[in-house]
């Protein structure tokens, strides 16, 4: 992994994990939902009620002295986020510097801000244990990445959670050079079961201290977190101006799906769409990797302005996919997608349309006829994407509640 290599200038942003949509978040929205909207909300609100791990309150803030020096977390040398949220934190007046997960903590930051995780927490929070609470800058986790199922009971998903979180840092060691390795023995665990790592982490890292703000995006996500002892901060992470520009191209793309599976779900959602579709006369152009490459910055620019309607199947049901939202609606793609929850502001009739899995194909196939509909639609979506909803509003959020 690129986060092997020590950095100290900001690296380069020409490749970009949002293009893979590894964020998933997915901006699910208010108003009149479907049945099976209704139904998910139900489960996870039943969820949210079946606690049985440990409360734990976050740590205030306010007693520390207001931040204006950020390290900011690079997973890989060429992290396409990382270098936007660092010139946000800039235009908020805060001094960042970049470092990767695995390098050591750089002096004198008062705090740091690590997005996803995108990798292993591990040799960052070894660090900051092992440094005297005086000096320990604070630790800002913006967790995107998605928790296991709400069906699960908690005792469950709080025991897997937490051995998995355990297992990552038994895999971990650091070499006398200060190299990060992975023991070859739970190698394979590294690569499995990331939901149950990053729910079973933030314990870890609550229970030593370490985690001084936690933020999400979704409102869903923070109730569920709410609910478990943890207060955690909403800030939609929105768009950047570097993933959009109003390029006058042809729309010749008729639906685009862009991002790879991911699961099971999702394939086979995908695949049962297309063939739909393609019975309708109506093309489907997949970017998933294998039957076309990815795409980033000006290219997947090009890509969404000669889109007319991009498609949003969840890996699972009670995802957050915000990420192909902000990448989309910048573009002024239309977004269909299936019931979500209300993760995000977006809100469906307003910002998106939103149908049931069986028809999609149907709804697609009249918003391509009717684009007349689609426009309102559409606009809605590129001016909350571009006015509210974006990087610098949520990079300001963060740094009023750190800095009261």
């Amino acid at each position: 992994m690129a986060g092997h290599r020590r950095q100290h200038a900001p690296p380069p942003a020409n490749r970009n994990h949002a293009g893979k949509i590894h964020c998933p978040p997915a901006g699910s929205r208010r108003g009149n939902p479907s049945p099976a909207t209704q139904s998910q909300r139900t489960e996870y609100r039943h969820a949210m009620s079946n606690t049985h791990a440990p409360a734990l309150q976050n740590t205030s803030p306010s007693d520390r002295t207001a931040i204006t020096r950020l390290g900011i977390v690079y997973w890989q040398a060429n992290d396409g986020i990382a270098p936007l949220f660092a010139a946000a934190f800039q235009s908020e007046g805060c001094q960042t510097r970049p470092l990767l997960s695995t390098d050591p903590l750089p002096p004198n930051v008062e705090a740091i801000f690590v997005y996803g995780p995108f990798g292993s927490l591990v040799p960052l929070a070894n660090q900051l244990h092992a440094m005297p609470p005086a000096r320990r800058p604070r630790l800002i986790l913006w967790i995107t990445e998605q928790f296991p199922s709400p069906r699960l009971p908690e005792w469950l998903r709080y025991g897997i959670g937490v051995a998995r979180s355990r297992l990552e840092r038994l895999a971990h060691r650091r070499t006398p050079s200060g190299e990060w390795r992975i023991a070859p023995p739970l190698r394979w665990l590294t690569r499995r079961m990331h939901r149950f790592r990053y729910y079973g982490d933030l314990y870890w890292l609550r229970e030593g201290g370490l985690l001084s703000l936690l933020v999400t995006g979704s409102q869903v996500t923070a109730q569920f977190l709410q609910a478990r002892g943890f207060r955690p901060l909403v800030a939609v992470m929105g768009s950047a101006p570097a993933w959009s520009a109003d390029l006058h191209l042809e729309r010749d793309i008729p639906v685009l799906w862009l991002g790879k599976p991911g699961s099971r779900r999702r394939k086979k959602l995908i695949q049962r769409l297309r063939a739909e579709l393609q019975q309708r006369g109506i093309k489907m152009l997949v970017v998933d990797g294998v039957e076309h490459p990815y795409v980033f910055g000006e290219e997947r620019t090009r890509l969404l302005n000669r889109t007319r309607i991009v498609l949003n199947i969840l890996r699972e049901p009670w995802d957050n996919n915000a990420m192909r939202f902000f990448l989309a609606a910048p573009n002024r793609a239309l977004i269909v997608s299936e019931p979500i929850l209300p993760h995000t502001p977006y809100t469906p009739g307003v910002h998106l349309v939103v149908a049931p899995v069986p028809r999609l194909a149907d709804t697609i196939g009249h918003y391509l006829a009717h684009p007349t509909e689609a426009g309102p639609i559409i606009e809605r979506a590129y001016r909350l994407a571009t006015e509210e909803l974006t990087i610098q509003h949520a990079a300001r959020r963060v740094l009023q509640h750190l800095n009261p």
